[in-house]
């Protein structure tokens, strides 16, 4: 799947500050993180897979509980979105990928 540029940029950096989002990123919660950054962010689930690599209807299951991310997942979206050092830390990811 091919990775879409530019829609990272999209992100707010306000977001990660959020306190709803800092609680997703303490309790691992994933769908909750990924609802979250499509609200806030305005983005759908395509964008997300676009910059995830992973598929939209695997997005859809992660956000609705039905299936749980591996650790190479998260690693993948937290580098889609750009998720900034501090917050990867949170969500228990090195600082950066390896």
């Amino acid at each position: 799947m091919e990775r879409r540029a530019g829609w990272v940029s999209r992100v707010p950096e306000s977001l990660w500050s959020r306190p709803d989002v800092v609680a997703a990123l303490r309790c691992r919660d994933i769908a909750g993180l990924l609802v979250l950054i499509r609200r806030y962010a305005g983005c759908s689930q395509n964008d997300l897979a676009g910059v995830t690599g992973i598929a939209q209807g695997r997005i859809s299951e992660y956000m609705r509980g039905r299936r749980l991310p591996t650790l190479d997942t998260i690693e993948r979206i937290a580098d889609g979105v750009a998720m900034p050092p501090q917050c990867r830390r949170l969500l228990g990811l090195a600082p950066e990928r390896r």
